[in-house]
């Protein structure tokens, strides 16, 4: 079968993104064209290649071993031809184009949205979209070829690439008015009866484990009275109003507060481990100069946050 270059290559764009949505319908609406397209576009493949890539009909969708093997060498090969391009249409490597960013709602609301201003004044040929998502999964419905996550915790997909920030240094609050109303705090294990503002999230599971010196304490994760939320900032606004302890809180988000006296640090002594920061992003084969300028422009802004404010 003879095969014409640009429909061989459009057809295995069709192929892939079938593959990736595992569906004929959802890949054609994707791609803006008609389910028939998408169809005649795996058939000509199956043709060319004389072997069935896809078992297909009404019901099933069944990717065969050779199918598998097609998408991993295509992905390859097409992702290889978009930086072709990129680098035939950008031979000056100038920042442009658009970029993902990815980040926990409070960074989002409090640092992220400054930077990003900051950065497309400084590049006004780039446009930033900022995701308020406290763990962002990377997948293959992700859309954009340039989109990068700030992500706390640990990394739990080793094939994802990631490059380590500056920790985030942890401590216990109070307002004054709920010190002034309950018993003076000493111990994270005497907080019997007073209301815990709890961060519920993928990344923070266990107990807390608070450390003295030599001595640990582990704080029950199941602790009553307790509010759990996924979104910090909301048990932050009920911290500042008395309405319980927050134990974890970020030290730069806290610290204004207690020098501004609207909190103040509780059990100081006790100290609970930093939690770990990444840059996180899927591997490519070809980054834009967009992309890599604007993971050094974050990492620069976190840690210079990180050693600049918390002094």
């Amino acid at each position: 079968m003879k095969y014409n270059n640009t429909r061989e290559l459009r057809d295995w764009v069709i192929f892939i993104k079938t593959i990736e949505k595992a569906n004929l319908s959802l890949a054609a609406r994707e791609l803006g064209v008609s389910v028939s397209t998408v169809s005649k576009a795996i058939s000509r493949l199956e043709d060319y290649v004389q072997t069935m890539l896809i078992k297909r009909d009404a019901r099933n969708f069944e990717i065969t071993s050779a199918g598998h093997i097609a998408y991993s060498k295509a992905k390859n090969i097409t992702e290889s031809f978009q930086s072709l391009l990129s680098e035939l249409q950008n031979p000056e490597l100038l920042i442009q184009g658009d970029i993902q960013f990815s980040v926990p709602s409070v960074v989002c609301q409090l640092l992220a949205n400054h930077w990003t201003s900051e950065y497309i004044i400084k590049n006004p040929m780039a446009r930033v979209e900022i995701k308020s998502q406290e763990l962002f999964e990377f997948n293959h419905d992700v859309k954009n070829f340039d989109h990068v996550a700030l992500q706390y915790g640990n990394i739990q997909r080793p094939e994802l690439v990631h490059r380590e920030l500056s920790s985030v240094e942890l401590i216990s609050c109070a307002s004054p008015e709920y010190i002034k109303k309950f018993n003076i705090f000493d111990r994270p294990d005497n907080f019997e009866g007073h209301t815990l503002l709890m961060v519920d999230n993928c990344n923070l599971k266990d107990n807390m484990i608070f450390s003295k010196g030599d001595e640990t304490v582990s704080l029950d994760k199941n602790h009553k009275p307790a509010i759990k939320s996924n979104d910090f900032l909301a048990l932050f606004n009920l911290l500042l109003e008395g309405k319980g302890l927050l134990l974890g809180t970020p030290k730069w988000l806290a610290l204004t507060h207690i020098r501004d006296g609207k909190l103040v640090q509780i059990i100081p002594e006790w100290k609970l481990a930093n939690i770990p920061v990444y840059l996180v992003w899927m591997h490519r084969p070809y980054y834009s100069p967009l992309f890599l300028d604007f993971i050094n422009y974050v990492e620069k802004k976190w840690n210079n946050f990180n050693q600049v404010y918390l002094k």
